[in-house]
């Protein structure tokens, strides 16, 4: 995407129901680019569900979910009865996501360059492409010297940086971080929130689920989530200019 692309995500009436169980309900929100926009709440809240359908990982039970800019898609309209339905959108949104996990998501037994080329590959990004973008993310993170090891061998805040490598050589228009910084030492989580900024000032959304305060104020904008409902009054962009 060029920095001149812009995308915005928009949830209206966002509900999931898991296992019979209400998770989320009645999430309406607008994400725009430009800061980062923090995800934060108690334990338990929906954080981390939240953060799988804002990546289309999850589809939601009911509501629709519209990525601007690129396309518009209804995410489980309709469907509100049962566990999460879908009707194509979310894996629609997915394919313009990318995703941070907390627990990683890496593949032992093969190297952090390895990982990161793997979403790639399945995208059908050319081979010299895929191996720029893989080598160009890993850098980008402070791991180039680290891209031949497997990730095994690797520390918690080596493997937590291959993940957000991995997800940063997508270039995705919306990128979603669980908790992306739990294992990093302050030098690491300044370079990451650094990296996290300019994807957005490049024209993406960009979402960041932490409880960690410094982490929080570090965003332009602060979303607050309980029980998994949207609590108000919740912190605004500040006004351009």
């Amino acid at each position: 995407m060029s920095a001149a692309a812009r995308t915005s995500l928009r949830l209206e009436g966002v509900g999931v129901t898991l296992g019979g169980r209400p998770v989320l309900d009645g999430i309406d929100l607008v994400l725009e680019p430009g800061e980062p926009v923090a995800l934060t709440g108690p334990s338990g809240s929906g954080k981390t569900v939240l953060c799988l359908v804002l990546a289309g990982a999850l589809p939601p039970s009911r509501g629709r979910v519209h990525l601007q800019g690129l396309l518009e898609v209804p995410v489980g309209a309709g469907a509100g009865t049962g566990d999460a339905a879908d009707d194509g959108g979310s894996d629609a949104v997915s394919r313009s996501a990318g995703l941070i996990l907390q627990t990683h998501g890496l593949v032992q037994g093969l190297t952090a360059a390895e990982n990161v080329a793997l979403p790639l590959q399945a995208r059908r990004v050319p081979p010299a492409e895929a191996a720029r973008r893989t080598a160009q993310a890993l850098a980008d993170v402070g791991l180039e010297k680290h891209a031949a090891r497997p990730v095994d061998g690797l520390s918690g805040g080596e493997r937590q940086r291959v993940g957000i490598a991995r997800a940063f050589a997508l270039d995705p228009a919306v990128l979603v971080a669980d908790e992306p910084t739990a294992e990093l030492d302050p030098g690491n989580r300044e370079r990451v929130l650094r990296l996290f900024e300019a994807h957005a000032r490049n024209g993406r959304v960009v979402v960041v689920a932490s409880d960690d305060p410094e982490v929080v104020n570090s965003c332009g904008r602060t979303v607050v989530l309980e029980h998994g409902t949207l609590a108000y009054p919740w912190v605004a962009a500040p006004a351009a200019g």
